[in-house]
Order: C-alpha cells, then structure tokens, then sequence
C-alpha cells in the first residue's frame, strides 16, 4: 500500500518514475512507469506486453477469484461467505436471498 501512496504522490507532483526490472515482473510497476516521447521511445528497447490478470485473491485460500465476498470494514476479499472478517474479526448478518412466501388471507 506503501508503495501506491509513493505512486499517486509522484503522478500529482508530476515527477517522472522510471523503473528497470530485472528478476521478476511487476505489474504494479507497469501501470505507474511514465514512457518518454516518441523521438527517443524509437531508440529504446522496450519489453513486450504482458497480459496482466486483475483478479483478486481470496485471503482464505489464496485462490484467484472472479466474484467474491468483501468485508465493508477492511476490504478483505473471501470466495465463500464468512460470517467474522478473519482479517479485522467484524460480524455480518447471514441474510437470506429467498423471498419470504405472503400467507393467503382467508374470506
């Protein structure tokens, strides 16, 4: 988190990141880095792109997930429903998605 705060902080005081990778990818790094001008982008040699999957990981089991549950108070994200944040140990409500049938009204 540290480090998107260093991010936003650079991008509002318009301060050029550059950055050089060299064990692993990042993909944090590729959306923040600020590419020079066309003229001098023609000398350089660039990597090829990466396709970057979003999904986030379910803090339970660590497993990519498409739609997932998140705590309101810490933003944690679970694959199943989890009636206490392990996170931040908030308590949610089981709601019931079934409608509740009307009784009929005898005449």
């Amino acid at each position: 988190m540290n480090f998107m705060m260093v991010i936003f902080t650079a991008q509002k005081q318009n301060t050029i990141i550059d950055a050089c990778i060299l064990d692993q990818e990042s993909s944090l790094l590729q959306q923040c880095v600020f590419l020079p001008d066309a003229k001098i982008r023609k000398k350089m040699t660039l990597p090829t792109n990466v396709k970057i999957d979003y999904r986030a990981a379910c803090f339970c089991h660590r497993n990519l997930v498409d739609i997932g549950y998140v705590c309101s108070v810490c933003l944690s994200i679970y694959c199943s429903f989890t009636p206490i944040c392990t996170t931040c140990h908030a308590t949610f409500k089981i709601v019931d998605p079934r409608p509740i049938p009307k009784k009929k009204i005898k005449k």
